[in-house]
């Protein structure tokens, strides 16, 4: 023997199904959001044939390298060793650096652009790692290299250039030495058409 249906309930008010349907659309909308999110992070969407570099003559959010550019470190005497470097153009990313950095991988490390020759010493707050910074002149030549000792506190030591300078290369520390790079060697692009305008 079949149990008898229930008579059906009150039917759903107009605004019961409004809050429900307004809820399920937060809902969805939330979902699109977190996995629009975690495919940005990825590096899978908004990307162009290379997405490491921003294109000469676009803009990048302040403070983020305006992506990656490989320099020639050319001694003296001996073989020129190949880096690839994110680029600091502008004043944010200049300011921010490579502080919070776990590790700074052999060959690889961050130029600082400048508009014009500056002076201006680096220091090491909030740089978790030990660097190499060559201060290079417009025309590649190495003004002067210093080693750097990561500070968490102030004061913090600075490093100051022994002249006037266009662009700043900071390395793993010990990396300039190593290749035999120093004041009157050559730091200098291997496609300078590929670097930003700095600001």
């Amino acid at each position: 023997m079949r149990e008898p249906t229930p008579p059906p309930g009150p039917p759903p008010t107009r605004s019961r199904v409004a809050l429900l349907t307004g809820g399920l659309l937060l809902v969805v909308a939330g979902v699109a959001l977190v996995a629009w999110i975690l495919v940005s992070a990825a590096g899978l969407v908004g990307g162009d044939d290379d997405p490491t570099m921003a294109a000469p003559g676009t803009t990048v959010a302040p403070g983020e390298a305006a992506g990656t550019v490989d320099y020639r470190l050319e001694p003296a005497d001996g073989d020129p060793v190949t880096v690839r470097l994110e680029v600091a153009a502008d004043p944010a990313s200049r300011a921010r650096g490579l502080m919070e950095r776990e590790q700074v991988p052999p060959g690889t490390g961050m130029v600082f652009l400048y508009p014009a020759d500056v002076a201006q010493a680096f220091w090491m707050k909030n740089t978790l790692v030990p660097l190499s910074i060559a201060f290079v002149a417009a025309d590649g030549r190495v003004v002067s290299v210093a080693e750097m000792t990561p500070c968490k506190a102030d004061p913090c030591p600075s490093y100051a250039p022994a002249g006037p300078y266009r662009y700043a290369v900071e390395l793993a520390a010990g990396s300039f030495g190593a290749a035999g790079v120093g004041p009157g060697a050559r730091v200098v692009p291997v496609d300078p058409t590929a670097l930003p305008e700095p600001a």
